[in-house]
């Protein structure tokens, strides 16, 4: 089969792997530079995701992983979360016997790894700084920036929230703003970090830390539109400091930036005339447990396997249908906490006191949600 991806970051860019892996050929699109074009700069970037191990484990069978720099990723093996009211529950890898939860990984370090992978098989076509000036779907035919057109048998979106393969296709959306931004910070820290990440929840919204390194983290702060928006860096750095400070010591700001946050999902996740939209073009997710690339990549992953069992339309149904159901409950639990959460209300915060409770106590149940936390 001929696979055109539209879309070259994270999900595209393993989409082209699994494609190759199952015997198809693959052209991958990306508008901006290929990732792998310039060389790697040392520090990390403030764009970084946590991989459950169940997705880690993918990407080692795909052979990506052996390609990602070792110094821009690191293993967690514990994760807590902490209500406003103080509550706190901590989970732990060894509870279930495995070494690890996941990894943080830098989004550029693992798509840079995915390209490399790529241009060592023949039947990859890689094209970056290349738009799509036109789709013609009824004859399987898109027209690039250069004027040159490209036939397929499936063509993939993963070009994002604001996918222009989706609008193609007459697929719409329907989403919302939460009103919030999230603000992420790279801190070096002289106090050493444990080896796991946590999340404090409060009434303006929740905070977090992502180890990156013994003395080297991700911080996150979600607060009001407002909050963050247009904020000197002066200001950022006081916030944080009043955040941050009591918790890890002492530390050095690296850098720093913010986005708004936003829940999206497309209506539908593929069209008949052989196209198919996965990761961000499919569904934003909010950010808060980290899930949004462990879903685009699930979504890769159900989308190959029905293409290899079922004819194409067949398992874009089966694809759909899978994953809509899954993608639409992880949206509705995020919302969930995120409102839940951060409750005035005495009723909603005695119901997860409880919840929370019962976890702690009824131990099958917690390895339970540690195993759903690694994917499995």
């Amino acid at each position: 089969m001929q696979i055109v991806i539209v879309g070259g970051g994270l999900v595209g860019a393993s989409a082209a792997v699994a494609a190759l892996r199952d015997g198809h050929k693959v052209t991958l699109l990306e508008r901006g530079a290929a990732p792998d074009a310039a060389a790697a700069n040392g520090d990390w970037d403030l764009r970084i995701s946590s991989v459950h191990q169940k997705n880690v484990e993918w990407l080692e069978q795909l052979g990506v992983w052996t390609h990602v720099d070792a110094q821009k990723f690191f293993s967690y093996d514990g994760l807590s979360v902490t209500t406003r009211d103080r509550q706190r529950l901590h989970f732990a890898a060894d509870e279930v016997n495995a070494e690890r939860l996941g990894v943080m990984v830098e989004n550029e370090a693992l798509v840079r790894a995915c390209w490399q992978l790529l241009r060592t098989h023949e039947a990859a076509k890689l094209l970056a700084e290349t738009e799509v000036q036109n789709y013609d779907l009824e004859q399987r035919v898109i027209t690039l920036s250069d004027g040159k057109t490209l036939s397929y048998d499936l063509l993939l979106g993963a070009d994002g929230a604001n996918s222009a393969v989706a609008k193609a296709a007459g697929i719409g959306m329907r989403g919302w703003d939460y009103g919030m931004r999230c603000l992420l910070a790279i801190a070096e820290v002289e106090q050493p970090l444990p080896t796991e990440t946590w999340e404090v929840f409060r009434a303006d919204g929740p905070y977090a830390l992502l180890p990156l390194g013994r003395h080297l983290a991700c911080l996150i702060d979600y607060r009001a539109e407002e909050e963050w928006h247009n904020v000197t860096k002066a200001e950022v750095e006081q916030k944080l400091q009043a955040t941050f400070a009591d918790v890890i010591g002492p530390y050095k700001l690296q850098k720093q930036a913010s986005f708004p946050l936003r829940r999206q999902r497309a209506l539908r996740y593929f069209d008949a005339r052989g196209v198919a939209l996965i990761g961000d073009a499919a569904h934003s997710i909010h950010p808060l447990a980290g899930q949004g690339v462990n879903l685009g990549f699930a979504d890769v992953q159900v989308l190959f396997e029905r293409l290899a069992a079922e004819p194409l339309t067949s398992a874009l149904t089966s694809y759909e249908r899978q994953q809509v159901h899954v993608n639409q409950q992880m949206m509705r639990a995020m919302d969930a906490i995120h409102f839940g959460f951060r409750s005035e209300h005495l009723l909603p915060r005695a119901a997860i006191a409880v919840g929370l409770g019962a976890v702690a106590q009824i131990k099958p149940l917690k390895r339970q949600i540690i195993k759903t936390a690694m994917g499995w």
